[in-house]
């Protein structure tokens, strides 16, 4: 288990792909790495929008840390006008929509498995972002059935394995939305998260 007080947190976000040009979470990544979060520096990076290669990346980054991390909050866009809190991460990705280097969902791999869940309490965290200036959230049971629902999978499987815990964080688009205020929301989210990982 990863020592929350001490260690650092790891937060991803994805960079343009089709319909998106300017993807929030991917700036919500890149501006957050090296930001001081609790006793801890948090590692931002962006990862590809593939079912392949976005695995790879946050295994890459992983990685990184000398030491287990705290937490890991994975982060990408969704249409809606809600932060939305992903409650859980199937192997069921939807066929048919192309990644950003033109492979289907079949390139994940990922065959059949059970579904996997977050560990915190998201009714807690989504009433952090309230207070944080989030005007709408929402806890969902869905994550997409894209790349994000691959990447939150993968995330959620090395739970499973080091005891590490995961969220994925869906933020709507910056028209929506500006970055100030997401990047707000999002820090205040980590700190309750690594609140809630200092109560165990």
């Amino acid at each position: 288990m990863a020592d929350h007080r001490s260690s650092s947190v790891l937060v991803t976000g994805f960079g343009a792909f089709e319909g998106v040009e300017e993807n929030p979470s991917g700036l919500l990544a890149r501006s957050l790495d090296g930001h001081q979060a609790g006793a801890g520096t948090l590692l931002g990076r962006e990862l590809s929008v593939t079912f392949a290669g976005s695995a790879r990346d946050l295994d890459a980054a992983l990685a990184l840390f000398p030491h287990p991390p705290s937490l890991v909050l994975a982060t990408g866009v969704h249409p809606g006008d809600t932060f939305r809190l992903e409650q859980r991460a199937t192997t069921a990705l939807r066929p048919g929509r192309a990644d950003s280097a033109g492979e289907m969902a079949q390139a994940a791999g990922l065959g059949e498995a059970p579904d996997l869940h977050t560990r915190f309490d998201l009714g807690r965290l989504e009433a952090a972002l309230r207070r944080a200036g989030a005007q709408r959230t929402e806890i969902s049971t869905d994550a997409g059935g894209y790349v994000c629902e691959r990447v939150y999978r993968h995330v959620l499987e090395h739970t499973e394995r080091s005891g590490v815990p995961g969220l994925f964080l869906h933020v709507p688009p910056l028209g929506v939305a500006g970055i100030e205020l997401q990047r707000s929301v999002v820090l205040a989210l980590l700190d309750e998260m690594l609140a809630a990982l200092d109560l165990e």
